[in-house]
């Protein structure tokens, strides 16, 4: 990890506005990028403002929002298992004999 990075960071969070974006890479239809999640108040927790990283399809709004290097790990380690590939290959199937619309002439 460079401090190089780190200072860039410690700069985009003094910068960045809450819930703000920036872009770090596209591969295919998932974009990644660095947001600004605000201060979390509630009656028994609290999470001071801090950067997360957000991944999404380019398409969506919302993604999954990652804060730490143990849940990309395991982000990693879900999708790489043969079950979850089988699995979204059968989705595919699935949703491709649906995606034929026949309309009355």
């Amino acid at each position: 990890m460079s401090e190089e990075l780190i200072a860039k960071l410690e700069s985009y969070f003094q910068e960045m506005k809450d819930w703000e974006r920036k872009p770090v890479l596209k591969s295919g239809k998932i974009v990644v990028e660095l947001v600004k999640l605000p201060e979390k108040k509630s009656k028994s927790t609290y999470k001071p403002p801090r950067l997360a990283i957000m991944i999404r399809k380019e398409d969506a709004f919302r993604g999954m929002l990652i804060e730490s290097p143990d849940e990309i790990e395991d982000l990693i380690t879900a999708l790489s298992l043969d079950k979850v590939k089988e699995l979204a290959n059968a989705v595919k199937q699935v949703n491709k004999k649906r995606s034929i619309a026949e309309f009355e002439i």
